[in-house]
């Protein structure tokens, strides 16, 4: 793997991903909102950017409420929303998928680099289902950088208000996406066992499908608990796409349905990625000038 610098002390001329990162601050979250304009997300297009925007101009007034922030400060925060939605709505297709294709590339590149200084977990992550290895792409190499630079200069970024109410965030949306992927993984499981016990009984043919070559197979190194819990999750998940390929070969369920399932999650997972890579970017305009 290739080493460059610790982050804090990398410039723009000392490092070309730095610069390429740097550059994508430009659009901020319309990378993201293309997504969704073009079907890229694999599921996930529900509207996200558009509930994000509201929430970040709803968070300025309630932080000005509270003597957080001042109200030029807000006044701030609301035009950078309005900004980035017209931004959106401005970009032809062209430019959607060529800003696309960078973050994505950005995120293949931070995969195969290591961080100087930072206390690292190697962890193997294998996924069987392509469409699972999109979301991976696209969100978990920002949500792993993330989460380092949130505890190094989180505090040097955000108001203290604002840094309690993004780390809140973080932790209350992981804990239900963990709870809805438990729930997902153990009732197709419970299913499964009923279901085949049934047809073994009656002397049924079982078919017990395996995936022979996983989507993705790789070693990654998570910077955080936050990152290895992420990974836990798509993995999780994966287990439960096991489970969802023996219901259809055996007739149990119909790939259509099962089609909404995984869409679903898709769907769940999208505002915590896109979150996730807001806060990358925001946090690089600190990283850059430390």
């Amino acid at each position: 793997m290739t080493t460059i610098t610790d982050t804090a002390v990398v410039t723009q001329q000392d490092d070309p991903l730095l610069a390429a990162e740097a550059d994508t601050l430009a659009h901020v979250t319309t990378a993201d909102a293309a997504d969704a304009a073009t079907g890229t997300t694999d599921g996930a297009d529900d509207g996200s950017l558009e509930r994000e925007l509201l929430e970040m101009d709803a968070a300025a007034d309630t932080l000005r409420k509270e003597g957080l922030i001042t109200s030029a400060e807000a006044e701030q925060k609301k035009a950078e929303v309005a900004n980035t939605r017209k931004r959106f709505r401005d970009l032809k297709p062209e430019d959607r998928a060529a800003i696309i294709r960078r973050r994505r590339e950005i995120g293949s590149q931070i995969l195969t680099r290591q961080l100087a200084g930072a206390a690292v977990v190697p962890v193997a992550i294998k996924l069987n289902h392509t469409r699972l290895r999109p979301l991976f792409e696209q969100w978990w190499p920002f949500m792993n950088r993330m989460s380092i630079n949130l505890q190094r200069f989180g505090s040097s970024t955000f108001a203290k208000g604002e840094l309690a109410t993004l780390e809140d965030y973080f932790e209350r949306t992981l804990s239900r996406l963990e709870d809805y992927v438990d729930e997902q993984l153990r009732v197709a499981e419970a299913l499964r066992t009923q279901r085949e016990a049934e047809m073994r009984a009656k002397n049924d043919i079982v078919f017990e499908p395996t995936v022979t070559l996983p989507s993705l197979n790789l070693t990654v190194e998570a910077y955080s608990r936050f990152s290895m819990r992420v990974l836990g999750l798509l993995a999780k998940f994966d287990r439960a796409m096991d489970q969802f390929d023996f219901m259809v070969w055996n007739g149990i369920r119909d790939q259509s349905d099962i089609n909404d399932e995984v869409a679903r999650f898709l769907r769940t997972f999208h505002p915590l990625g896109l979150r996730s890579y807001m806060t990358h970017l925001k946090l690089m305009t600190t990283v850059r000038g430390v």
